[in-house]
């Protein structure tokens, strides 16, 4: 042999050492990305018996894949859905298109999970697919299946009691005065319904509001604590990564011309300087996003009980946290100050939900007065900073105020003050009125006021009352018992 020939030969051996090593890696890494999927990645051959699991069949279903491998998977199906499977299985020996089936697994604990079945067959006569649990969205459809059964239920009582109360009605009508006096009674009935549907339907969507911010403050509230607990350990290891390049450069003044070529091209000074202003960025982001999360759970309280004493200091900066974007001036708008004022208050027992529906309410009506002012007192009615409106000034500061007091030994007081456009007096005395409102058709129902009025007045036993000067703001005062039992 030439040795031209033995150095190709040793070329073509090293490239297929190279690339068993590459598959060998290329394996291994889809076999993690399989192994810590969510949904349940699995094989089975023509039987049925399955040959591949990982780790997402233990936490769904409780079963170690080690006791489920080379068994029939319809072992672990409920009763009712085994057929299915078979059929399935059938279906499946004929055609190698994708399949989506919604099947029963039972738990290890008994609990019946639904999974949705996606899976195709393989050339070889195996069934490859995932397993994505939905037992969540089965339950909430289950659930408001029944509810719409009991609503259509109620409709109908309603409708057999209303066509009772016509026919009594009809009996009972014996002259106009009878006549004027049941219809005056119908009237206001009417006007009772029609306001207990809307504080039911602003109720219903302050809830899902709550049930919404608490979904997303869980979400993020994983990656995020990942990232917080992460960063600080990064950046002490960027730091010894850096004190090490330090410390080479001290001790080898004069690196070979690779490691200078290389050193100018990273831009070496520059990058040691801003590393760490870039970490401490990082670490004031995750600190942002933490207090968000933290709020975001404030303002929701749905993993708290209905009553319970709480910090009103707590709510009230949650709220201001969720209406930052509004209050920093969203949309080129000029900034609020917050101006806040705290007494030293001890806990309150109260709704606290319900008393963070009533402090979002008001400071949300503060924020549009004083937008309102601002825009009336803006050149030409325009409220912007623009390129050309930055020498624009305004004759006042847009500003909330916020205070807190103890009143005696039983209450509480809170102020929200703004010198916002402000109101009439005949305006004033309106709006705690149901469906009141001086907002223009569809950016106002008029029971943001009267829902908060209510829950102050009537479900803590407070006090909630308005004063207000036109062009000078409005002060809304909350007073409230420490205790419910007061």
């Amino acid at each position: 042999m030439t040795p031209e020939f033995l150095a190709d030969n040793e070329l073509h051996t090293q490239i297929q050492y190279r690339l068993i090593e590459q598959i060998s890696e290329s394996e291994r890494r889809y076999r993690e990305l399989v192994e810590n999927l969510r949904e349940i990645v699995f094989k089975c051959d023509k039987t049925g018996n399955l040959t591949l699991l990982n780790k997402a069949w233990t936490l769904t279903l409780g079963y170690s894949a080690s006791e489920c491998l080379n068994r029939p998977m319809d072992d672990y199906l409920h009763a009712e859905d085994r057929e299915l499977w078979l059929n399935f299985l059938t279906q499946m020996y004929t055609q190698q298109d994708l399949a989506c089936w919604e099947l029963r697994f039972h738990h290890k604990n008994t609990e019946i999970i639904w999974l949705e079945l996606s899976a195709r067959s393989e050339a070889q006569g195996e069934i490859s697919g995932s397993l994505t649990n939905i037992t969540d969205r089965k339950r909430a459809q289950a659930a408001l299946k029944e509810a719409n059964a009991a609503l259509q239920m109620r409709i109908e009582q309603l409708r057999v009691e209303n066509r009772e109360r016509k026919q009594t009605e009809a009996t009972l009508v014996q002259s106009r005065e009878q006549l004027k006096e049941q219809k005056q009674q119908l009237e206001a009935t009417l006007q009772e319904l029609r306001q207990t549907q809307s504080k039911l339907i602003h109720a219903e969507k302050m809830s899902s509001l709550g049930q919404l911010v608490a979904g997303i403050a869980h979400e993020i509230n994983n990656p995020i604590n990942f990232i917080y607990g992460n960063i600080i350990h990064a950046n002490e290891y960027i730091q010894d990564l850096l004190d090490l390049v330090c410390l080479y450069q001290q001790q080898y003044c004069a690196p070979v011309k690779e490691i200078q070529e290389k050193i100018k091209n990273i831009e070496l000074n520059y990058l040691l300087a801003d590393l760490p202003r870039l970490m401490s960025s990082m670490q004031m982001g995750a600190d942002r996003i933490s207090e968000i999360v933290l709020s975001l759970r404030n303002f929701s309280r749905l993993d708290e009980a209905e009553i319970k004493p709480v910090d009103i200091h707590e709510g009230i900066n949650s709220t201001l946290m969720i209406l930052q974007s509004r209050l920093k001036g969203a949309n080129n708008h000029i900034p609020i100050q917050i101006i806040k004022e705290y007494g030293e208050l001890p806990q309150v027992e109260c709704y606290a939900g319900q008393l963070n529906q009533v402090f979002m309410n008001l400071l949300s009506n503060a924020i549009d007065a004083v937008v309102s002012r601002c825009q009336s007192e803006a050149i030409d009615g325009e409220y912007y900073q623009g390129v050309q409106e930055r020498d624009r000034e305004l004759s006042f500061t847009p500003m909330i105020e916020i205070h807190t007091e103890v009143a005696g030994d039983r209450y509480i007081v809170i102020r929200i003050i703004d010198n916002g456009i402000g109101m009439t007096e005949v305006t004033r005395r309106r709006i705690f009125d149901p469906f009141f409102t001086t907002k223009p058709v569809g950016k106002g129902t008029g029971l943001g006021l009267a829902i908060s009025y209510q829950i102050v007045v009537e479900k803590h036993g407070g006090l909630l009352e308005c004063s207000s000067e036109v062009d000078k703001g409005t002060e809304f005062l909350i007073k409230l018992p420490l205790g419910l039992s007061y």
